[in-house]
């Protein structure tokens, strides 16, 4: 543990100011002045409870709405019963004006609560076993595991009891309630199948297998923007609960306290490597571990529309509700179904519903639930992420989600197309609770300068993944104005929907492009069909073909590809054909693209023959055309 504690010395010198609130802390004494408040009124209300400590419990004072909190209830493994679903719909109704969230995390978010209500919403929620403890600040939040654990056909070890027994660890236990250094997010995943974001946890269990036998290989360390990394370490499921208290244990008495922002379990990782914290999980077990076997957890997941199959020979419906904007109503509805099927429900990390134990298909879809939130909706409303933007969130920077329903509406008119998996995740703010970095197309909301003021915007991610051990989307676009975001996407959706390989995933064609062509590249092609398209819609001659294989992968060859495409396009010549000079080419070119003729300096440069002349990387262009679309818009 040597190199831990001087890991831990080395930024102890200074303390941030949350350490003393947690070490004064009581989680008794704390609840008692939440029911206190019931009585005194929302004024009555410290200013230190209101940012921190009644976040112990799952309570937020949202400034949009003063007077009135957010309940972020726990849902273990995003699985309810039909009576807590029930009871969950009744407290969004009565005392929330019927408005529930659905979050990344498979639980529930009721907003709208006053501090006179909350005693008795609060005891309702506990009298069907829902809490909402610790799913704020430096606590354990709710644990993910696959949504169709123990039901799905790729499902080998259900790991609901291995969930339950984590989830007793640290539950309303006084010795780890708000003692945490910071968050930590905990993932288990028994399946084939990645449909829980396994890899983006502090703590993840995925489905692996040594020498025949099946267990666990874990991972420690994930956050915004980084994936946890392998500790190559084999855990039986026998041995999954005690490998997570000697990591969190660790992560308790070694990890940093001084800067907020780098103070999750990957920089006490960062500071000593895996390796040695790796050897320190064995020193606190008491015993050596298995080193790592293979990881079987790789398959992409959250493909789940119509009815699936289950191992019971029973279905299970999904219910795509866009942005996780659901209601008690609805609640109500999908409690109905389920009960009238014996069945049960489940949230997923896509924020979306899925109703389990259906064995009467017709009669559940004729439901207002099925209605409302289509069994087989457009692939761009399936799978789309937003958290709470600037309406419930005071970090959101847009408004996100109706920005998210809109794009995927716009899409849906625009690129129509079917049989497809698009994956787009938003997230209103840099802190990414929408899990941009794991989308197809992540999106970040920011400010961008235009026309000499500062207006709402996004910066554009692509290639996320959830197969193989995932990974993170890298910055595709920066700084788009947010009405025009759409556009740019729509662009990339026709490459797609023309060039895709049968059913290929939008995850699996980027794939292809990025083997091919630079994420500038990509991006690039995205603002030139935009422009020629608003221009003077003659995209059509100038279409890029991105499948086109081979080449050299140095953008200053793709500049040159792109560059000869686009006077052969307009000219029917190849000015790289000859050794003459291309004044010919040029007068041809202006008199056939006149109407563009802001755009011909930009292509002369990028097919200019003297090299010291000629652009040489995507950067440049891209900053040539921002200059004119500000000059013609």
């Amino acid at each position: 543990m040597t190199s831990l504690s001087q890991a831990n010395e080395a930024r102890s010198a200074k303390r941030h100011k949350i350490e003393s609130i947690k070490e004064a802390f009581s989680a008794k004494e704390a609840w008692e002045r939440l029911i206190g408040y019931s009585k005194t009124g929302y004024d009555s209300i410290t200013e230190e409870d209101k940012d921190f400590v009644l976040k112990s419990f799952g309570i937020f004072d949202r400034p949009a709405t003063p007077g009135r909190f957010m309940i972020r209830v726990r849902v273990a493994g995003g699985i309810l019963s039909v009576e807590q679903a029930r009871v969950l719909a009744d407290v969004a109704k009565r005392f929330g004006q019927d408005y529930i969230d659905i979050t990344t995390r498979m639980q529930i978010e009721l907003r709208y609560i006053t501090i006179e209500d909350m005693p008795q919403a609060l005891a309702l929620l506990e009298s069907v076993g829902l809490t909402s403890y610790q799913t704020g600040v430096d606590n354990f939040r709710n644990i993910l595991i696959d949504p169709l654990d123990g039901l799905a056909m790729d499902n080998i070890i259900p790991c609901v009891d291995i969930m339950q027994e984590i989830q007793a660890v640290f539950l309303k236990n006084d010795d780890w309630i708000t003692t945490m250094p910071r968050k930590f997010n905990i993932g288990i995943s028994g399946s084939l199948s990645n449909r829980c974001n396994i890899f983006g946890q502090d703590f993840a269990l995925a489905l692996a297998q040594k020498d025949g036998v099946y267990g666990f290989n874990l991972y420690l360390g994930g956050r915004v923007g980084f994936l946890a990394q392998d500790a190559d370490m084999f855990v039986l499921p026998s041995q999954a609960t005690e490998v997570f208290v000697a990591v969190v244990s660790l992560f308790k008495t070694y990890g940093f306290r001084d800067n907020r922002n780098k103070n999750r379990l990957k920089f006490l990782i960062d500071a000593v490597g895996m390796h040695e914290f790796r050897h320190a999980i064995e020193e606190q077990l008491g015993y050596a571990m298995h080193t790592g076997g293979e990881t079987l957890c790789a398959a992409e997941g959250g493909d789940y529309y119509g009815k699936i199959a289950l191992k019971d020979e029973s279905f299970a419906l999904y219910a795509a509700v866009p942005s996780g904007v659901f209601s008690g109503s609805d609640l109500s509805d999908a409690a109905e179904v389920a009960a009238a099927q014996n069945g049960a429900l489940r949230f997923t990390i896509e924020q979306n519903l899925i109703i389990t134990g259906v064995c009467d298909e017709q009669t559940a879809l004729e439901s207002p639930l099925f209605v409302k939130y289509p069994n087989r909706p457009s692939p761009y409303m399936a799978n789309l992420i937003a958290c709470a933007g600037t309406e419930h969130c005071p970090f959101g920077v847009i408004p996100n989600k109706p920005d998210a329903i809109e794009m995927g509406e716009y899409l849906t008119r625009v690129v129509p197309i079917t049989d497809a998996k698009i994956r787009l995740y938003w997230s209103a703010c840099i802190k990414g609770c929408g899990i941009h970095g794991a989308g197809d197309l992540g999106f970040v909301g920011c400010k961008v300068p235009h026309n000499g003021i500062t207006v709402l915007g996004v910066d554009i991610f692509i290639g996320g993944s959830l197969s193989g051990e995932g990974s993170e989307g890298h910055l595709l676009l920066k700084g788009i104005i947010l009405e025009e975001a759409r556009e740019y996407v729509a662009e990339l959706m026709f490459q797609y929907r023309d060039h895709r390989i049968g059913k290929e995933s939008l995850e699996k064609f980027i794939r292809r492009l990025q083997v091919r062509y630079t994420n500038h590249a990509i991006g690039f092609v995205m603002r030139w069909n935009r422009l020629m398209r608003l221009e003077n819609n003659i995209d059509a001659m100038l279409s890029f073909n991105l499948k086109k294989q081979g080449g050299s992968h140095r953008e200053i060859d793709e500049i040159f590809d792109f560059g000869t495409q686009v006077v052969r396009g307009v000219t029917g010549s190849n000015p790289y054909d000859t050794d003459e000079p291309l004044a010919q080419e040029r007068k041809s070119y202006r008199h056939n693209v006149s109407a563009l003729s802001a755009y011909a300096p930009i292509l002369e440069k990028m097919v200019e023959p003297n090299p010291l002349k000629r652009s040489v990387v995507f950067t440049e262009i891209v900053v040539e055309l921002k200059k004119i679309s500000h000059e013609t818009h």
